[in-house]
């Protein structure tokens, strides 16, 4: 590498691998499955802005002739005190740190003269150079992190059960649809039976977001079809939207528009071949994406999780 491009070069290849490595992961896997004993790859990331933030403080002590001042650091304490500060954080608020301390170190190397690259300097006694002791050292480590995920990724292939899944998702659909069957008219439109929904309006709820969930599993399948716009304005509240848009529809027509659309689910399910259920593309919501195994398990967790409301609404 005879240019400080190369070497700017080299360092954005250790990142992309690292970002070639969780591409395509769904929210759920970056922020809820551990890839680490105590840590999602949310702390993966937490971790590695620790190590560029440490890295930034070396290349200033080493810029000022200071490299005997750099700290030997307890890397476990290090990494527990790194992960800790991000601990609270969103997501999107670690995606964007990570960036952003990356992209000051590129900035800073991008800053030198090419002789810095290779000057030596001593530090407690042992010689380093900036491209020994920051660059190749970061870009290994990173290319570590980005092998270990993508052995991670492949066990979550390899833990994919289309079957378990149809199972759970049926049984949870069934559930819902036991207390369903219990309804009359009239208490299907009480307008808070469900909170300040009638059934009914929960009904069409599920009905709708399970159309979208199909659409959007049919795009992941195909992606020549096209896919659900996901919601945009955070402003809104996306499940009112929907429930306002089927203001008109009575109880009837809302009980067969979800028995229709759990149909439909069927009939896609059905042709699906094992390779499919690992096939990856966007979900119908904001910033998120994922395996269609996950999209298809998401259906039945959507029947969990309004399960409860619908049977304390028939208590009462």
């Amino acid at each position: 590498m005879a240019t400080i491009p190369e070497m700017v070069s080299y360092l954005q290849y250790g990142r992309a691998v690292l970002f070639e490595a969780i591409a395509g992961l769904s929210r759920r896997e970056l922020t809820e499955i551990e890839i680490y004993p105590g840590w999602t790859m949310k702390e993966v990331l937490a971790h590695i802005i620790g190590w560029d933030e440490q890295v930034i403080k070396n290349l200033i002590l080493i810029e000022q002739g200071q490299a005997d001042q750099i700290d030997y650091l307890d890397a476990e304490e290090h990494n527990r005190a790194a992960v800790a500060r991000w601990r609270d954080k969103s997501w999107r608020e670690v995606l964007a740190a990570v960036h952003h301390s990356y992209q000051q170190i590129v900035d800073m190397i991008a800053a030198l003269d090419y002789p810095e690259i290779d000057r030596r300097y001593e530090r407690r006694g042992r010689i380093i150079t900036i491209r020994s002791y920051i660059i190749e050292t970061m870009v290994e480590h990173i290319r570590q992190h980005a092998a270990e995920i993508e052995l991670w990724r492949q066990s979550l292939d390899d833990e994919i059960d289309p079957a378990a899944i149809v199972l759970q998702m049926k049984q949870s659909r069934a559930e819902f649809m036991a207390i369903l069957d219990t309804v009359d008219e009239v208490e299907a439109t009480d307008k808070h039976a469900a909170g300040h929904w009638s059934i009914s309006d929960l009904v069409g709820h599920v009905a709708d977001w399970e159309q979208r969930m199909l659409q959007a599993a049919r795009h992941i399948y195909d992606p020549a079809l096209p896919a659900v716009p996901p919601v945009d304005d955070y402003a809104l509240d996306w499940d009112e939207v929907l429930v306002a848009r089927r203001a008109g529809k009575s109880w009837p027509e809302n009980h067969h528009d979800l028995l229709k659309i759990q149909v439909a689910v069927d009939n896609f399910l059905i042709d699906l071949l094992p390779g499919d259920w690992k096939l990856r593309g966007p979900f119908p919501w904001p910033d998120d994406q994922g395996s269609l195994a996950e999209l298809i398990a998401n259906i039945g967790r959507h029947y969990d999780n309004h399960t409860p409301k619908l049977r304390e609404s028939i208590r009462d």
